[in-house]
C-alpha cells in the first residue's frame, strides 16, 4: 500500500469491484472485471491518443489473466499505471463497482475500510469440542488449525458411571480440559494478538476465566443456544460484542483527551498535529469519522513531504 501511495507517472487506473468467495458466484467476477477493464480502456482513449498510453493499456490487459477468481475474497482492487500492475484482494467489498482514472491511485476507500475494520478471534466452546475462528467485522473468514485447535474431545463425557454422579468430578474434568484449551489460546494469542470473544455457556466461560493463565486476553463473551454452531450464527452473535468494545475504547480515548486539555497537552491545529507526529510527540489522534481532506504538498527547507491532513485532537506526550 505504501508503494501505491508514492507519486506515479499518470494516468493511473484504479478498479474496485465486489467479488465472491464461492462457486458458482465467483464466475460472475471474471465477467465484471472484464467489463470494468473495457470501460477503463474506453475512458482512457477518449482523453488520450493510443500511442501515449500504449504501455498503460498493455499493463491493463496483462493483469486480467493473473487474477484467479477462484481465490477471490469479498473485494478486489486493481491498480495499473505505466510502471505498476498490482491487485489486492480484501475482506471489505467496495461501496460500488467503479473505475477511477486520475494522476494517482484511488486508495481512500480501501484505507478507510482497513482502518475501520476489526480483526478478532471467536473461541467456540461446546459439548462437541472447541473451535477457534478468525473474524473480520461481521464475518468469520478462517478457522485456526494449529496449537491443538480444533479440539474434538467432549469435556463433559465421563466413561465412569459413578463419576458422572459426582458433580465435583465433572467440574474438575471440565476445568482441566479448559485449562488445556487456555494454554493453546495463549500460544495462538502470543503469535497474533487479537481480541478474543468466547462463545459458550456462562458457566463454562466462568470456568475458563478461573483456570486461565492470562484471563485478561478474553475480551468478551456471549451465550450460545444449544445445537447452534454454524459460523453465520457465531459471527452474528459476536459482532455486537466487538462493536461494544470499540465503543468503549472510543469513549476511553475521548476521556483521555479531555483530561489533557487543562494541562495544555492537546493540539487542534492541523499543522501543529502534523509537526508533533513527525517529531514523535504524538500519543493519541482522534479523527471525525466522516471527515476527509485532500492531500497537500508542503515544503520545509530542503525536505518535501506529502501530507494528508485531518482536523483532529491529539494529546502530546
Amino acid at each position: 500500500m505504501h508503494t501505491l501511495a508514492q507519486p506515479q507517472e499518470g494516468p493511473c487506473i484504479t478498479i474496485a469491484l465486489a467479488t465472491h468467495r464461492t462457486h458458482p458466484d465467483n464466475q460472475q467476477d471474471a465477467i465484471l472485471l472484464k467489463n470494468l477493464i473495457n470501460e477503463a480502456e474506453d475512458r482512457l482513449l477518449k482523453n488520450n491518443d493510443r500511442r501515449s498510453v500504449d504501455k498503460l493499456l498493455k499493463n491493463l490487459h496483462a493483469i486480467e489473466p493473473q487474477i484467479d477468481n477462484r481465490l477471490n475474497d469479498f473485494g478486489l482492487y486493481v491498480f495499473v499505471s505505466a510502471d505498476t500492475t498490482e491487485f489486492v484482494r480484501t475482506m471489505w467489498p467496495p461501496a460500488e463497482n467503479k473505475v477511477y482514472i486520475d494522476q494517482e491511485f484511488a486508495l481512500r476507500d480501501i484505507i478507510k475500510a482497513y482502518n475501520r475494520s476489526e480483526d478478532y478471534y471467536i473461541l467456540h466452546l461446546s459439548q462437541s469440542g472447541v473451535q477457534l475462528y478468525e473474524s473480520l467485522n461481521d464475518r468469520i473468514y478462517d478457522e485456526v488449525k494449529s496449537n491443538g485447535f480444533p479440539y474434538r474431545d467432549n469435556p463433559h463425557y465421563l466413561t465412569d458411571r459413578q463419576a458422572k454422579s459426582d458433580p465435583k468430578k465433572v467440574d474438575n474434568q471440565i476445568k482441566e480440559f479448559l485449562n488445556t484449551v487456555d494454554k493453546s489460546m495463549v500460544a495462538v494469542h502470543a503469535l497474533h494478538p487479537l481480541e478474543i470473544i468466547v462463545a459458550s455457556t456462562r458457566e463454562n466461560f466462568d470456568y475458563l476465566l478461573e483456570v486461565a493463565d492470562q484471563p485478561q486476553i478474553y475480551s468478551g463473551h456471549f451465550t450460545i443456544d444449544a445445537g447452534r454452531a454454524d459460523i453465520h450464527y457465531l459471527s452474528d452473535k459476536a459482532w455486537p460484542v466487538v462493536k461494544d468494545l470499540q465503543k468503549a475504547r472510543r469513549a476511553a480515548a475521548i476521556d483521555e483527551l479531555m483530561a489533557g486539555i487543562s494541562s495544555g497537552k492537546v493540539l487542534t491545529d492541523m499543522q501543529e498535529i502534523y509537526q508533533a507526529a513527525r517529531e514523535g510527540r504524538g500519543e493519541l489522534l482522534l479523527v471525525k469519522s466522516d471527515y476527509s481532506q485532500p492531500i497537500d504538498i508542503t515544503s520545509r527547507g530542503s525536505n518535501s513531504c506529502r501530507t494528508l491532513l485531518y482536523p483532529a485532537l491529539t494529546t502530546i506526550s
